[in-house]
């Protein structure tokens, strides 16, 4: 009887939310996900789906609205598709992943700016307002060429702590600042996640401005400062101001677009940023590090499978942990390769493989996708258009590979239809595989 209760209660609550999704929209979900999903999986995202739209829309059944943008939703769940397969999403996990992209997109956010969150937001229920700063925070660290892996180690050690978005938004123009004045980013990444407030919409815009000038220093702070400055309390005023709802949102967007410009220029900023050694650093903070002696073995061009595939097996399991680099308490996709690769049983330079996934994909040489052998990295992109690289694994052996998903790290196929056709390159750092 209790199983019988399990299916029957989600399929019989769908029917009823389904009054809202009329006029096809049901069918077209279901179309959408049905290769991918079992019909059960596919019931209960759109029951999710259903019930989550209604929720945020003031708890009203706005079902003329809904029926307008059913096309959107559609389109979007497409998108969501690759990403929730490739990520290893749960029902509930799609379905708040494809809710998040709808409600960001309809309040003037482009997909592609929001995508690289997925892996984020999936994890949790968070205020679309911070989700929506968050994004917004990824963007403008982006356009100022924050290095990827310590944009995303702050963002995920902040997402963890229960940051708020104000906080979030504000570390991030803190980098920037940190930039434009010439400072080691990763050291003030680091400063930064130990000074600011969790909830930074609880304090007042001047305490948030005098932590980060106080971080930065006043004294070296460059002439496009005043400006960034600024953007933090129109920033912090008009989330205070708004209510985390569609018109909400959309207020947020349209003041952040303003700092566009000042954010861009810093772009141009060229800044040594080296690694900290582990003793200035906390290592629980995620930050980026390297380790004071190097692990590198005169050889490592030449790959011992049996030490690779032991400096592979203690990481299988490992949960995932977004923007992480250290595997405590979890990993993210390039932060794993990257483990494997530079540990003491393989033993590759630190030099050779970076941090992030932009990096490692320029290491060693391109190999082609029917040579690929173990120790070759792979690239995929989940991304519409296969416009950009959103995972990386390592081959173990022809035809499988081992990377880190919203699973953990686990051991998977490389023929499997979503990792056949996002599949972007390979990349080959060995010159030849012994034993």
């Amino acid at each position: 009887m209790r199983s019988f209760l399990r299916i029957f209660i989600p399929v019989f609550m769908a029917g009823i939310f389904s009054a809202g999704f009329s006029d096809g929209l049901a069918d077209e979900l279901d179309n959408t996900l049905k290769d991918d999903f079992s019909k059960q999986e596919t019931v209960k995202i759109r029951f999710e789906v259903n019930k989550r739209i209604y929720s945020f829309e003031a708890g009203k059944f706005k079902l003329q609205k809904i029926k307008q943008n059913r096309e959107k939703i559609r389109a979007i769940t497409e998108k969501i598709v690759p990403w929730a397969i490739m990520e290893g999403m749960v029902p509930p996990e799609v379905a708040r992943v494809i809710v998040y992209m709808y409600h960001a997109t309809e309040a003037g956010v482009s997909f592609t700016d929001a995508e690289d969150l997925i892996p984020l937001v999936a994890q949790q229920d968070i205020p679309m307002m911070d989700f929506v700063l968050m994004v917004q925070y990824n963007k403008e660290a982006k356009e100022a060429g924050i290095p990827e892996e310590i944009k995303d180690a702050f963002l995920g050690y902040s997402f963890s702590k229960g940051w708020d978005g104000v906080s979030i938004l504000t570390g991030g123009r803190g980098l920037v600042l940190a930039k434009a004045s010439g400072m080691n980013i990763n050291k003030t990444a680091s400063l930064l996640l130990k000074k600011l407030p969790a909830k930074g919409a609880d304090v007042s815009s001047d305490r948030l401005i005098s932590i980060v000038v106080g971080v930065i220093g006043k004294s070296i702070m460059r002439k496009n400062s005043e400006q960034i400055i600024k953007n933090i309390e129109e920033s912090h005023y008009t989330v205070v101001n708004s209510e985390n709802s569609p018109a909400g949102i959309k207020s947020i967007i349209n003041e952040a677009s303003g700092a566009g410009k000042s954010i861009r220029s810093v772009n141009r900023t060229q800044v040594k940023d080296t690694p900290l050694k582990n003793d200035t650093i906390d290592r629980e903070q995620g930050i980026i590090y390297e380790p004071e002696e190097s692990s590198a073995k005169s050889n490592w061009q030449v790959l011992d499978r049996n030490m690779y595939y032991a400096a592979i097996k203690p990481w299988i399991g490992t949960p995932y942990r977004f923007g992480n680099k250290t595997g405590r308490p979890g990993i993210d996709c390039s932060g794993f390769t990257r483990n494997v690769l530079v540990s003491k049983k393989v033993g590759v330079p630190s030099g050779v493989i970076g941090h992030g996934t932009a990096s490692q994909r320029k290491a060693g040489k391109a190999v082609n996708r029917a040579g690929l052998r173990a120790g070759d990295i792979v690239f995929f992109s989940a991304s519409p258009g296969k416009n950009k690289i959103t995972h990386v694994g390592l081959v173990t052996s022809p035809g499988y590979f081992v990377h880190a998903s919203s699973r953990g790290v686990i051991n998977d196929r490389l023929n499997r239809k979503w990792w056949k056709t996002r599949y972007v390159t390979g990349r080959r750092i060995f010159v030849k595989v012994v034993k």
